[in-house]
């Protein structure tokens, strides 16, 4: 077996870096187990890999002062009640202005709409009621508890890669596959190794696990595939995903200046209408590091901007949020750490969601095509868990057993 992965590390978007001066481990990428019993715990239990639980405590704050936050689960339990079966699957924003003009509180709605755009790196003008309503389900069902890796969440990867027979694998890293053309039962892989020189990789099947923005992306686009023939039917499909952008910020402190003396701590802190609205403890009491995190039409304005640019927006995000001089808290800051997933050419955007037909998009492009070209990541993720590492897991284990039994 031949992976092909045009990084020079395994995980692709979990990113965890550990920088000179870190105590800890900072995640750049994937960063949460969503839930307690999603297809992840498995790979969990029996790597022995230490998870954490994360405390669900939320605070609304603006210059310091505590803010009305609503329940936004019960807001979106609400603006999906009506999106049943039978109804039309539609675009969010049309059941938003339908809301709005049944008379609504404004606020409560725009509350759900921040949700969607921060949690989901949704754009509502394009999410799917549907698709929405079926990831929300999908979170019920796995559980609301979210837990964190310690030791990093890197060791998921590393640890699916030592159970490879490592005489059958032949792992090429820093290599990127420029075109594929295919007949069935043959694949030619026209690919640039790390020295740049070509080459070419031939196999009898292919398992694309490509981000959602480079699959959708155009020729020409740095970091595009050139798919050759094109599957039959798959553009109609990819139209109905939606590759969601969002950044976050991790910043290291030399204290945890926003703790507040004789009162719990708070895990998340959201800040409403700053660059950066929510912020969360990476590390409850072992590090002073918060995360910045903003999504949707908001995160790709900031798509390709300066480092330094990044940093102020959160910085004058936190100044806003907890009503401290801007400067005061830049000169508490040790380290900042930022990765930009809507231009990295090797991921277009940070995770996908579904777009108007999207189930039945999902549904159409898992199956094989000629028994030769299968497809799996998480914008295919089965039943509302796209966008999350399990969703992931789960869609190339079934791409595997689909090839192991013909």
């Amino acid at each position: 077996m031949t992976l092909v992965e045009a990084r020079d590390r395994i995980g692709g978007r979990v990113h965890t870096v550990r920088p000179a001066g870190a105590t800890l481990p900072i995640e750049l990428g994937a960063e949460f187990i969503h839930g307690h019993s999603n297809a992840l715990w498995p790979v969990i239990r029996e790597a022995g890999l230490p998870t954490r639980p994360v405390p669900e405590r939320h605070e609304g704050l603006r210059e310091g002062r505590e803010i009305r936050f609503p329940d936004v689960r019960s807001v979106m339990e609400h603006l999906l009640g009506a999106e049943q079966d039978g109804s039309p699957d539609r675009p969010l924003i049309a059941a938003l202005t339908e809301h709005r003009a049944a008379g609504d509180d404004p606020a409560l709605l725009g509350a759900g709409a921040a949700y969607v755009e921060s949690f989901h790196a949704a754009d509502v003008r394009r999410i799917g009621t549907r698709a929405l309503a079926e990831t929300e389900a999908a979170e019920d069902e796995d559980g609301e508890e979210v837990f964190r890796f310690p030791d990093g969440y890197d060791g998921v990867p590393r640890w699916l890669l030592a159970q490879c027979r490592q005489e059958l694998l032949d792992l090429r890293l820093s290599t990127t596959v420029r075109s594929l053309r295919w007949r069935p039962g043959e694949i030619r892989a026209a690919v640039r190794h790390p020295d740049h020189a070509s080459g070419e990789v031939t196999a009898t099947r292919a398992v694309i696990t490509l981000p959602l923005g480079v699959l959708k992306a155009p020729p020409g686009t740095p970091g595009a595939l050139l798919l050759k023939p094109e599957p039959p039917g798959w553009s109609d499909a990819l139209r109905a995903l939606e590759m969601g952008a969002a950044h976050r910020i991790v910043l290291r402190f030399d204290g945890a200046w926003w703790q507040r003396p004789d009162e719990p701590p708070v895990s998340f802190i959201h800040g409403p209408g700053s660059a950066f609205p929510v912020w969360w403890v990476s590390a409850q009491g072992e590090a002073a590091h918060l995360t910045g995190w903003c999504g949707g039409p908001r995160a790709t304005s900031l798509a390709g901007r300066a480092p330094e640019v990044i940093r102020q927006a959160a910085i004058d995000s936190l100044a806003v949020t907890f009503g401290r001089p801007a400067r005061a808290i830049a000169d508490r800051i040790l380290g900042a750490h930022h990765h930009d997933w809507v231009l990295d050419p090797l991921s277009l955007g940070a995770y996908s969601y579904g777009g108007v037909g999207a189930a039945a998009a999902r549904e159409f492009l898992v199956h094989p095509v000629a028994d030769t070209l299968y497809l799996g990541g998480e914008a295919v993720g089965p039943d509302g868990r796209s966008a999350t590492v399990h969703g992931a897991l789960v869609s190339g284990l079934r791409a595997a057993e689909r090839i192991l039994n013909g």
